[in-house]
């Protein structure tokens, strides 16, 4: 007895099928890249805009202790030389530093700040220091604490 043979249905060539499969993941891929390429982008830009705070943050905290520990004459002639330091200025675009001595209601302190070529309109960097804080209510009254 002779059997015969039937061509099975999973055994019919797939014409056609390679072509779209190539086609829906040229086209899954172009899509992804296109939405992780700029995000990439920005965390670069990120990672480049913290180092650069940072930096700016050392320089001012640099200076203001170097201000600080300087006697009164000292000190005003060092605010009117106050320059950004070689090593911040290669690394950060067109750095402007700035330093005044405030004499208010909350007592004597410098304020400085830092700024550089950055994307948008970005506050400058600021710290203060206080030199000569106002006394304290005890010491204003001519009391005495008791220990």
């Amino acid at each position: 007895m002779q059997r015969k043979v039937t061509k099975s249905p999973l055994l019919v060539p797939r014409r056609g099928y390679a072509m779209t499969e190539l086609v829906v993941a040229a086209t899954l891929l172009v899509g992804i890249l296109s939405f992780v390429a700029p995000l990439a982008v920005r965390s670069g830009r990120l990672w480049q805009d913290s180092r650069h705070y940072r930096l700016a943050l050392d320089e001012l905290s640099n200076q203001l202790e170097r201000l600080t520990s300087l006697d009164q004459d000292q000190r005003d002639a060092a605010l009117a030389e106050l320059s950004v330091s070689p090593q911040v200025s290669a690394r950060l675009p067109n750095p402007v530093i700035e330093g005044l001595k405030m004499n208010d209601g909350d007592g004597a302190r410098l304020v400085l700040q830092l700024q550089w070529d950055r994307v948008g309109s970005a506050k400058p960097v600021t710290l203060v220091a206080w030199i000569d804080p106002l006394p304290s209510i005890a010491e204003a009254t001519g009391e005495e604490t008791e220990r």
